[in-house]
């Protein structure tokens, strides 16, 4: 499966005007099936959908330990990963009919709500960081995605321990990028509860959520927030940090963590 693509384009520059190859992100619909029943189907590009299916489980609060994780199976001709879970409550069923379109690209799906979060404990992590360590951190991450260098098409995503990258992913969407962060730190036993996420994105609620549901105490964008994504995270303890770009960035909300 490739994440790029060649078309054939005219391309303009003032009067002068030529017919070359260009490269473009892929997009592909990808299926997710949970104990044999088809859940939800995503617009995404072609790469790590495994760890994408197990972030999107962890983010909707469907899968909430390792235990539960009985099996994973990848199609790729059919685009297509099942997954096979213990202890799914006795009113899965409801929770899947439960639909809400997301502010995100292709209209994304969710099966969670503010409701649903009212039960997590707030986040009382003593992370600190300092703004040069984050500044470093975004140098990098604005230069690590080759996808997007030739693209310009991808959003991405990272997992940081305060000082360098851990874990990198990039999607057309933002929040399957970091679905698939999420999955991946899940599938190598990396703990989130201590690192900082990092996102090209704008954090909207259900961004925010995400965040909230796998512990992460700080979450940084090159990009805006929404008051949606403000209000969570206020009420569960996160640090939310946007519009970081070079020597400047705004807190939004708890900013002990960020040492002034």
């Amino acid at each position: 499966m490739k994440s790029l693509h060649e078309a054939l384009i005219i391309r303009m520059k003032g009067d002068d005007i030529k017919e070359v190859t260009d490269q473009v992100a892929s997009e592909i619909g990808f299926t997710l099936n949970v104990n044999e029943k088809q859940v939800v189907t995503l617009l995404c590009t072609p790469s790590e959908l495994d760890a994408m299916a197990i972030g999107f489980l962890l983010s909707e609060g469907i899968l909430k330990n390792r235990e539960s994780l009985l099996d994973v199976q990848m199609n790729e001709k059919e685009f297509t990963v099942s997954v096979t879970l213990k202890d799914l409550p006795d009113d899965i069923d409801a929770t899947f009919n439960k639909k809400t379109i997301t502010s995100g690209c292709g209209q994304g799906i969710t099966y969670t709500d503010a409701e649903s979060l009212r039960s997590l404990p707030p986040n009382r992590s003593m992370l600190q960081v300092s703004p040069d360590n984050i500044r470093n951190m975004l140098k990098e991450f604005r230069t690590i995605s080759e996808l997007f260098t030739k693209t310009g098409g991808v959003h991405s995503a990272a997992l940081v321990d305060k000082e360098k990258i851990i874990l990198f992913s990039e999607d057309i969407g933002r929040h399957n990028a970091v679905d698939k962060l999420l999955g991946k730190a899940f599938l190598a036993g990396i703990p989130t509860d201590d690192k900082i996420l990092l996102s090209s994105g704008r954090i909207s609620g259900e961004i925010m959520t995400k965040v909230i549901r796998n512990r992460i105490p700080v979450m940084i964008s090159r990009t805006a927030p929404t008051c949606m994504s403000i209000t969570y995270a206020e009420d569960h303890g996160v640090t939310l940090i946007g519009f970081a770009r070079g020597s400047r960035m705004n807190i939004y909300t708890h900013p002990q963590r960020i040492i002034l």
